[in-house]
Formats: C-alpha cells, sequence, structure tokens
C-alpha cells in the first residue's frame, strides 16, 4: 500500500510538474533577472544621461517649479519622486498630465463650445541634479517588462491571479517531491552519477531541489501571499468584518491621509525645508520616495518614505500638509502595526533586497537553479515516455511537450537575449518604443515554439538554439561599448556600475548556453554514430542473409 501510494504521489508530482513548467520557467527566469531590475533600468538610460552634477545641488523645489511650469499636474492624481543617490544622481518622476480637449457637442449648441472634457496621460521624466528635464522615462521600461512579466505575464487583469494558482502547484510539487525524496534525502544527499543519462537528471533534480528547498519554499509562500492577496482579503472582510472591508483596513493598519481638495490652487513650494523636518523626525533613514497628494491645491500634503538600514525591513514614513508645514501622520516602527510589517518582511525576503549584492547574486543562481530543476523535470518525462513501446505512446502530446521544452524553455532565454538587444539599438525617439520591444519579446518567444512544433530533430535544434542564444546575449556589452562608451566611463569614475553587473550577468548566461550547447552536440552526434552502426550492423546482417540464400 506504501508503494503503491508513492508511486501515484511520484505521477502526481511528474504531471503537476509537467503541466506548469513552461509558465514556471518563464516566471522563475524573468524573477531571477528582475532582482536586478533597477540595474537593467539604469543600464538602459542611464548612458543617454548620465550626469557630472553632484548630489549637492539637488531641490526638490526646483524640480517641481520645472515640472509644474513645463506640465499641467492633474491635482486628482499621483505625484512620485523617486529621490536620487550618490550612485544614480539622477531623479525619477511619476504623474499625471491633464490634458483638456473639447467636447464633441451638437451645432446647435454654439453656447457650450467653450465647455471642456478632462483626460490624463501617464508621464515619466527623468530629472537632472540641477532641475532640468533630462529625457522621457517611458522609453526605458524594459527591466519593468521583466519585471511584470514575472508577476502576471503582462496578461491584464487575470495574469496575476493566474500567476498565483501556477505558484500554489509549484508549492504542491515542492511538498510532494519532499515526500518522495524523504527516506534518502541524508543518505544520497551528494549522489551525482555521471554515467547513466537518466540518473545524472534525476540525481542533479534532487540535488539542486533539496539544496534550494527554503529558497523555493520563501518564494512559493511569498509569491502565493503577493499573487492571491485579493482573494484572503475579501475571504477575511467576509467572514471577520461582515463584508465592510474598511474595517478590514483599519485593522490592518492601513492609515489614509486625506485631506478634501478645497479647489483654491496654490504653488507647491517648502519641500526643502519639509525634508530636513522629516529627516530629523524620522532618524537615520534613507529617504526614497516622496509623494504628493492633491497637487496645486491648498490641501496638498507631502509624504516622505525611507527605510531603515539599521533594522531589518523596517520602513518609516511622515506625512506633512505642505502649506501649514503640520505634520499629519508619523510612524517610526515600520507603520506601528504586526500585519504591516510582516507583509513588509515578506517583501523583503521575496526580493532579496536587505543584504546587498552578494544576497542577490545567491538568490538569481538559485532561480536559475530552479530553472534547471524545471528543465531537468521535462526530460526525464521526456526520457521515460521515450522508452515505452510506441503503441503505448501518443505521439501528438510527446511531440508537444518537447516543443515547449526546447521552444518555450531556450525561447524565453531567446526572446530575451533579443529583448536586450533592440533595448540598446532601438532608437530614442521612436514612437512607443517599450511597447514596440514587448511585441519583439512575444513574438520571438512565438516563433521558438513554432519552430520546435515543426522541427522533428529536437536536440540538433536545441544545440543549435543554445548557441545562437549565448551569441546574441555575448553581443549585448560588445554593443553597449561600441555605442556608449563614453557614458559608461563616465558612469564608472562616478562609482555607478550597474552597465557593468548587467553585462557580467548577461555573459554568464551565455557562457551556460554555450556549455549546455556543445553537450547536446557531443550527445547528438553520438546517437548519429550509434545509429549508423545499428544501420550498418542491419545493412551487413541483410547482405550475409542474402548470400547463404543465394
Amino acid at each position: 500500500m506504501k508503494r503503491d501510494a508513492l508511486k501515484s504521489l511520484t505521477n502526481a508530482h511528474a504531471w503537476v510538474g509537467l503541466i506548469i513548467s513552461t509558465i514556471l520557467f518563464i516566471i522563475f527566469f524573468a524573477g531571477s533577472l528582475s532582482l536586478f531590475r533597477e540595474d537593467i533600468i539604469s543600464w538602459e538610460r542611464d548612458p543617454y544621461f548620465v550626469s557630472s552634477e553632484e548630489l549637492e545641488t539637488f531641490s526638490i523645489d526646483a524640480v517641481i517649479s520645472q515640472v509644474a511650469k513645463d506640465y499641467k499636474v492633474n491635482t486628482h492624481g499621483y505625484f512620485i519622486l523617486q529621490m536620487p543617490t550618490a550612485e544614480l544622481p539622477s531623479t525619477n518622476i511619476y504623474f499625471e498630465e491633464k490634458i483638456v480637449a473639447e467636447a464633441n457637442l451638437p451645432d446647435d449648441l454654439e453656447d457650450h463650445l467653450d465647455e471642456h472634457v478632462e483626460d490624463h496621460i501617464d508621464k515619466h521624466l527623468i530629472i537632472s541634479p540641477d532641475g532640468k528635464i533630462l529625457g522621457d522615462g517611458n522609453a526605458f521600461e524594459w527591466g519593468n517588462f521583466l519585471y511584470q512579466l514575472h508577476y502576471n505575464l503582462h496578461i491584464p487583469e487575470v495574469g496575476l491571479y493566474f500567476v498565483g494558482v501556477v505558484t500554489l502547484f509549484f508549492f504542491v510539487a515542492l511538498l510532494s517531491g519532499v515526500v518522495i525524496h524523504w527516506r534518502k534525502i541524508i543518505s544520497k544527499f551528494f549522489q551525482y552519477r555521471k554515467d547513466g543519462k537518466k540518473d545524472k537528471l534525476l540525481d542533479a533534480h534532487n540535488l539542486i531541489g533539496v539544496m534550494g528547498l527554503p529558497f523555493h519554499i520563501m518564494y512559493a509562500f511569498s509569491g502565493l501571499v503577493f499573487n492571491l492577496l485579493i482573494v484572503y482579503q475579501i475571504s477575511y472582510a467576509v467572514a471577520l468584518y461582515g463584508g465592510d472591508q474598511a474595517k478590514l483596513f483599519k485593522a490592518a493598519g492601513v492609515v489614509d491621509i486625506h485631506l478634501e481638495e478645497t479647489n483654491v490652487a496654490i504653488p507647491v513650494q517648502g519641500l526643502d525645508k519639509l525634508l530636513l523636518t522629516a529627516k530629523s523626525s524620522l532618524g537615520e533613514v534613507d529617504i526614497i520616495r516622496m509623494s504628493i497628494d492633491h497637487f496645486g491645491d491648498e490641501s496638498a500634503s507631502v509624504t516622505f518614505r525611507g527605510d531603515d538600514k539599521s533594522q531589518f525591513s523596517t520602513r518609516k514614513e511622515v506625512t506633512y500638509h505642505i502649506a501649514s508645514g503640520r505634520e499629519l501622520y508619523l510612524t517610526k516602527n515600520n507603520y506601528d502595526n504586526d500585519i504591516r510589517g510582516g507583509l513588509a518582511v515578506i517583501a523583503s525576503l521575496h526580493f532579496g533586497d536587505f543584504a546587498g549584492y552578494s544576497l542577490r547574486i545567491l538568490f538569481f543562481v538559485l532561480g536559475i537553479g530552479t530553472c534547471y530543476i524545471i528543465l531537468t523535470g521535462n526530460l526525464m518525462w521526456l526520457q521515460k515516455r521515450a522508452n515505452l513501446r510506441s503503441e503505448k505512446q501518443n505521439k501528438l502530446g510527446l511531440q508537444l511537450v518537447r516543443a515547449m521544452t526546447t521552444g518555450g524553455f531556450i525561447g524565453t532565454i531567446f526572446a530575451t537575449a533579443v529583448g536586450f538587444l533592440c533595448a540598446r539599438l532601438l532608437p530614442l525617439e521612436l514612437l512607443g518604443r517599450s511597447d514596440v520591444i514587448g511585441q519583439i519579446f512575444f513574438a520571438c518567444l512565438a516563433a521558438s515554439l513554432i519552430a520546435s512544433l515543426l522541427i522533428k530533430a529536437q536536440q540538433q535544434f536545441a544545440a543549435i538554439f543554445l548557441k545562437i542564444t549565448a551569441l546574441a546575449l555575448a553581443m549585448i556589452p560588445v554593443l553597449d561599448w561600441l555605442m556608449l562608451s563614453q557614458g559608461i566611463v563616465v558612469m564608472f569614475n562616478a562609482g555607478h556600475f550597474d552597465v557593468l553587473i548587467v553585462e557580467v550577468m548577461l555573459l554568464s548566461l551565455a557562457l551556460c548556453c554555450w556549455l549546455v550547447s556543445s553537450r547536446l552536440f557531443s550527445s547528438a552526434e553520438a546517437v548519429i554514430d550509434e545509429q549508423l552502426i545499428n544501420t550498418d550492423e542491419l545493412t551487413e546482417n541483410s547482405i550475409g542473409k542474402a548470400s547463404v540464400i543465394n
């Protein structure tokens, strides 16, 4: 009975892993790159806008004054400013710009021709330390594209929950894998049989899986919290608070500092002074973000938020009424609430942003290792099916799994490499530049899947495809230095090494792809030689039999 139960659990583990494999590979690969999202954004953008200005010249009031002069900021929308740092002296501002267009009215209503309808567009500006507008940040969204691919696959509305369901199945696969491997988890922890192909795949699958188990459990749990949080929220609101979400938010420590608009317009000024007050109130905190509510209205308030590096995952913030300087809200202890503090801890663990680059490099290696676990799982399933008698095989299903493995896995890496190339090669003035790069990414991924479905010699195709992918990845640093060497050198001199970090990451992936491709080529040649030997033996036997008959 125990043996039958273990066999059933093994089959369930294999099928669950197979069903979610391609989506899970995309999630983990994009997530591994997203650990360096800020570096990727800086790699794409900053060589064009590198500034030699000192950070001390930065003035929030000067920046706000310039933006208010050049743009009609929507009072009812958001306004967010990311504070500059010594490594990143440029500032990013996100806000809604108000667009006024004439209403489409009948011709007989001439007395209403002056009526207007309001609309807005999202703006993202890159600002130099001296307050000058350097460019449009919406053209440099490749890093954010990868991050969004990680958490919702760029599927509107339902993508977030779809990824949450996949993460739930990943959690089930993790638990079933632990149960299956539990009896041998100590005795065969370091076992790696390199001679047998099946044994080698199984040992690699188990070894990396066990070594990364805490990492996998943490990511599965935190991913569930983030992607399916709305499900928990609705359940708690209905079960505990009778459907009253306001009570739920209050219990969860969500503080809504809202002042009613007065419709009296006043200039937004005095923020430099309020920043000094905020630093004094919050203590030793690196203020990383400033947001304004009701921009340009007499009721406008500003919130300064920062991270306390002396404590683990502790975020503090303070809110002031801009016109009077009155303090509206202050927290010095991670929002003074266990729920919000707990979510902040989970977020820090998930993003790996609490221990510098060393931890992010470790998480990156473990993330790529997880991609390898997914790959070995699929390869073992394919090998097991290939060993079955031909009449028991579903050839179409087998071909589909091969195509999803080759085209889906390698295609994701190849499409990412093409995305990096486009992020460097496409002109900055191209309309909808970031959208075009995203469309090219999905076109490359779709083409890879179609090619994998049509090509029968999967192993040779995979080997060639990996070499092409490796070359594409290796070309990116070359283009960096051919096109933007001057800007990169200025960045290096300022202690800004994001370009180098991204290049090392891409070259490491290129090396991995090339080494795997070389092994696939050797394996494919061995298979071809074996087939030729078998063919020769069959021919000799046929000739021998013919001679005997004659």
